[in-house]
């Protein structure tokens, strides 16, 4: 696409939310809203399973503590009771307010997603996949989905006879994807080759999800058949002949603390960090005392931003409209308007304003003549 052509920033943005809307829509999830700030004690009790633990807070007038939201999940858990038996489908569109690169200082960040709770199965869990694959293809560049199953981990990590801290370092190098760093750490405690042999082999592959069982069955005797494998095996079926592009990455964990089956996260060509993030968190619900399984992503709309801006960052305006007190002002008015209908930002001013950068000039003036 020309960037002249490119939709204003806040205009893409727009229109991926309406994009977003009408496809979390189409699969029957309901409209979440919620307040800007909630209870300081929701957050308070789960602050590791927030991005930062640092949280705004204010005192109301009845002087009860209040906290800017950091975070949509768990006021979504808050305010969603569990049904026995029911499947609750819910989006969003909310800001959040936490600390942020590239300085740490808090911003107000707008995110988009969904969340399937309640007793759920495979579909369910799938689902919420593909529709983070469909979220990204939403995505005006060239993104990737990639997952991992937290199970596959634990089932390795319960053959070593290690303590927290060696677990919380082998899932430190999983996540770096740092081969010589495990197999240093594996020599000095003396743990299995074979668990290191598997880790390593994992950590190489690289797979689409229906291809996934019959791959982690060539590791060999490092991950036996188990309940894990029986859930991979029907989300591999789901995922035949539909067209998600979710691979397999073995260095996907998100925050092992809550997230305890499928998780994965999404990338956008020209952004650094990943842009969507997700999986199934039941550990969470079972912190805060609460049946059932849940299953989710955020978008990271704050962060897209720069897709939107890359292309032009190097103008002011993308058409710069000259008139003098001889052109109609209607005429005026009515070519911008056109402009900005086809998505163009537009200066509208009776003289050459030297400190504005313009893609074009669209020069009304008696005489005038447009130019690039």
């Amino acid at each position: 696409m020309n960037p002249k052509d490119a939709p204003a920033p806040e205009n893409a943005q727009r229109n991926l939310l309406f994009a977003l809307h009408g496809l979390y829509r189409a699969c029957g999830y309901r409209a979440f809203r919620m307040s800007k700030f909630e209870k300081y004690e929701v957050y308070a009790a789960c602050k590791d399973f927030l991005v930062s633990d640092r949280v705004l807070t204010f005192t109301d007038t009845d002087g009860e503590l209040l906290a800017l939201k950091p975070d949509v999940t768990l006021s979504i858990l808050r305010a969603v009771p569990y049904r026995p038996g029911i499947t609750q489908r819910l989006s969003y569109h909310e800001n959040v307010y936490r600390p942020g690169p590239p300085d740490g200082r808090f911003r107000e960040m707008p995110q988009s997603g969904v969340e399937c709770l309640g007793d759920l199965d495979s579909l369910d869990v799938y689902e919420v996949l593909k529709l983070a694959d469909e979220s990204l293809r939403l995505l005006p560049c060239e993104t990737a989905l990639s997952f991992s199953h937290l199970g596959i981990l634990r089932a390795l990590l319960n053959r070593l006879s290690a303590d927290e801290k060696d677990r919380d370092e082998i899932l430190r190098l999983v996540a770096a994807r740092s081969v010589h760093g495990l197999s240093a750490l594996f020599r000095r405690r003396g743990f299995p080759e074979a668990v290191l042999h598997s880790l390593c082999e994992l950590l190489a592959l690289d797979c689409a999800l229906e291809e996934l069982p019959d791959r982690l069955r060539e590791i060999g005797a490092a991950f036996p058949e188990s309940p894990v494998l029986g859930e991979l095996e029907e989300l591999a079926a789901l995922a035949e002949g539909d067209g998600c592009r979710a691979r397999f990455d073995f260095s996907v964990l998100n925050d092992t603390h809550y997230y305890n089956g499928l998780v994965f996260r999404g990338y956008a060509r020209g952004i650094s960090d990943k842009v969507l993030s997700g999986g199934r968190y039941d550990r969470l619900l079972r912190r805060m005392d609460r049946p059932g399984g849940a299953v989710g992503f955020a978008v990271y709309l704050g962060l897209l931003s720069v897709l939107n801006t890359a292309d032009d960052v190097s103008v002011d305006a993308d058409v710069l409209v000259l008139y003098d007190e001889n052109t109609p002002l209607t005429l005026v008015r009515d070519q911008c308007a056109v402009l900005r209908a086809r998505g163009k930002r537009v200066y509208a001013q009776r003289r050459l304003d030297d400190s504005l950068r313009f893609a074009e000039v669209l020069d009304l003036r008696e005489g005038g003549k447009s130019r690039a």
